[in-house]
């Protein structure tokens, strides 16, 4: 049949590779904070959850993907030790940062409550401090995005996958403080 359903992403991965070998390069979901399931009510993932993320991830490479790309993330340092924890594992395939300019207070709040991602401190200042600013605001996800993709330049990972949700502007400015996009 054309059509299967397979419960898990590893079962997809084992799938193309069967009948495709090395025709695709294939691209996996992975979660620096947690699979928003093993996410507790205190929001974090406990370390035998991360364990097995951690252990799924692997499963999904050894099945033959071949770079990963993370849920986004608002605080770098989780990020950083994630693709540390990954490393010591054995996954070598580039663990891309999956950025996400923030660019309205609603939009934050819907995408933090449905990805459970977690805020530093000191950017829930910012945001609670901005929130009914909509210019101001959208500057600072746009500054706060480019200085998370600044450190992670520095720490060597030189790839990035951004989410736009249609708002392309925020991801051009972002682009353009890294000095990679040049408006003519």
């Amino acid at each position: 049949t054309l059509f299967r359903s397979f419960e898990c992403a590893r079962d997809l991965v084992k799938y193309i590779k069967t009948h495709h070998g090395d025709y695709f390069n294939i691209g996996v979901a992975c979660y620096p904070e947690g699979h928003p399931n093993r996410i507790g009510a205190d929001g974090k993932c406990d370390e035998e959850n991360m364990k097995a993320e951690i252990a799924y991830l692997k499963e999904k490479i050894e099945a033959g993907a071949t770079l990963a790309i993370t849920q986004l993330f608002y605080d770098t340092d989780i990020y950083l030790k994630f693709v540390e924890r990954c490393r010591a594992e054995g996954i070598t395939v580039p663990i891309i940062p999956g950025m996400l300019p923030m660019v309205s207070y609603a939009g934050l709040q819907r995408m933090v409550s449905l990805c459970k991602t977690a805020l530093p401190e000191e950017l829930k200042a910012s945001v609670e401090s901005l929130k009914e600013n909509e210019e101001g605001f959208k500057q600072m996800g746009i500054d706060y995005c480019t200085a998370q993709c600044r450190a992670i330049l520095a720490a060597g990972i030189d790839h990035f996958h951004f989410y736009t949700l249609n708002q392309t502007h925020s991801t051009l400015e972002v682009l353009k403080g890294m000095g990679y996009y040049k408006s003519n």
